[in-house]
């Protein structure tokens, strides 16, 4: 065989893998997987809602997993019957009424679910390819009123001394207290270390 037909042979080779690479990352049937937490800071007591964007691409989708951490919660398989799963979390509480394949909506969430949230995507045969997005939830507490502030005094000469004491209800994180005096910030950033 001549150089030229071999080198020929050679390009035609790297041609077809790289046909079948392209067309084995376009099979993959999943794309633009993404995962939103809705609010992010989410006050304690009330509702999250996980919404896990992805496009199948004409592939059927095998399943959803949602994980908090490493622990698995909540399962969308439309193969099953039922297709939806709740899996023991201590604290969780997925309502099953408006939670499948895209959305889980958390009710009544307690500062324990602060931290990742996960969903795992994953198409059906034959490729199984699967996808992961992650997203943090931040549950917080809002003080119950507004600060209360204290002074020594009622009235004040020029020179006089001030003392003077704010204080908030308990919260998380702490609640960050700036003092005034005509309108001029004096203290920035005194954090009240009592939470819940």
């Amino acid at each position: 065989m001549a150089d030229k037909d071999k080198c020929f042979s050679v390009n035609a080779i790297i041609v077809l893998l790289v046909a079948h690479f392209c067309a084995s990352v376009a099979s993959t049937g999943l794309r633009n997987l993404s995962l939103s937490i809705k609010p992010p800071w989410v006050r304690r007591g009330q509702e999250a809602q996980l919404h896990c964007q992805y496009e199948m691409e004409g592939t059927p989708l095998y399943s959803v997993k949602w994980y908090r951490g490493t622990l698995e919660f909540y399962r969308y398989s439309p193969f099953e019957n039922p297709p939806a799963k709740i899996f023991p979390f201590t604290g969780i509480k997925v309502d099953m009424t408006v939670s499948n394949a895209t959305h889980v909506t958390l009710r009544n969430v307690g500062f324990n679910l602060s931290g990742n949230f996960t969903c795992e995507v994953t198409a059906d045969a034959p490729s199984f390819y699967t996808g992961v997005a992650t997203n943090v939830l931040t549950v917080v507490e809002l003080p119950h009123s507004p600060p209360t502030l204290w002074t020594e005094h009622t009235k004040y000469d020029p020179g006089d001394i001030l003392r003077a004491n704010c204080s908030t209800p308990p919260s998380k994180p702490g609640a960050t207290i700036t003092f005034l005096l005509n309108s001029m910030t004096r203290v920035r950033s005194v954090v009240q270390l009592t939470t819940c």
